[in-house]
């Protein structure tokens, strides 16, 4: 089966999101000032995490965390689909194409486990306060991070290797931006039942267990700070969840439909949001209104200004 795969396609034609010219530059324009953007923001943010100690916390270790998730689904994608952009036409070997979708299925489902993390982490300092320390010890952070990259891991490595274990031998033309599991599934000239299963199972699992705790988390916190009354608490939930709802109803729309209705033009727009426009918008959404997070890049801007006028 290897054999006929390799022997028969060595690498496919992306299609990107038009053929015509005039579109492609304008859309190269607009998408890259926003991977700029989320590159910047995403790294900015752990970097900055990493190095001031009162954000050493774990709020901000978990997101530190879902940054570098971020990075990772930008940069797997975002580079390849923009130097299609500008080129016009791109292509894509089978074993690039396999990296790309396991990095990506890794990085998405790892972020989903993360944000299911951090929903508890909520949960336990605004519901528990009192007992915020023996409920996230250090030592359940770091295996809920663990967890969360093995989960991304085996997903990636399941998707990845089973779906490059058919022959492609229909097309070479991939009608998308990147290697996602559909559109690459869709290619195959063998029967992809078990592909599909796999998907439901796997990419259901992971998204429907996770979102079923943020909503849970999340419920919680609202009753306890609509109880309380405290609207900017409230406000800041209803920001988070927004972010994941967008990002769940993406995925739910892309994995978790039925077989035989993939259509190429839709999943390209759906797959914008969870590729490009949620890496980018997570830094601001779960940062900038954090009066933490502002003091302390002003710290390191002033050190760093100081450092500088020394020189």
């Amino acid at each position: 089966m290897a054999r006929h795969n390799s022997t028969r396609v060595t690498e496919f034609i992306l299609l990107g999101f038009t053929s015509r010219r005039d579109l492609q530059l304008l859309l190269f324009s607009v998408f890259l000032p926003i991977y700029l953007l989320g590159l910047a923001g995403n790294l900015g943010l752990a970097v900055l995490i990493r190095a001031e100690r009162p954000l050493h916390t774990p709020m901000y270790y978990f997101l530190s965390h879902l940054a570098l998730m971020d990075l990772c689904s930008c940069c797997t994608v975002a580079p390849k689909m923009l130097w299609g952009l500008l080129k016009g036409r791109d292509t894509i070997p089978i074993p690039a194409c396999a990296l790309q979708m396991f990095f990506f299925a890794a990085a998405s489902d790892a972020e989903c486990c993360l944000l299911a993390a951090m929903a508890y982490d909520r949960y336990a300092a605004i519901c528990r306060p009192l007992h915020y320390g023996t409920a996230m010890p250090q030592r359940l952070c770091r295996l809920l991070v663990a967890a969360s990259y093995a989960a991304g891991v085996a997903s990636g490595v399941i998707h990845s290797s089973m779906a490059f274990r058919l022959p492609f031998c229909s097309s070479r033309t991939l009608d998308h931006f990147f290697c996602d599991i559909p559109p690459v599934l869709a290619l195959a000239c063998a029967n992809t039942d078990l592909n599909q299963l796999l998907v439901l199972a796997v990419c259901g699992a992971i998204q429907s267990i996770t979102l079923a705790a943020i909503m849970a988390s999340y419920g919680t916190i609202l009753c306890t700070v609509g109880r309380a009354g405290s609207r900017r608490a409230a406000s800041t939930c209803g920001s988070h969840l927004t972010a994941v709802g967008v990002l769940y109803s993406t995925l739910i729309f892309m994995y978790l439909r039925p077989d035989g209705t993939y259509a190429p033009q839709t999943d390209k727009i759906a797959s914008v949001f969870y590729t490009v426009v949620i890496p980018t918008l997570n830094p601001a959404i779960y940062s900038l209104r954090n009066a933490e997070v502002k003091q302390a890049a002003r710290r390191r801007f002033s050190k760093q200004r100081h450092r500088a006028c020394c020189f």
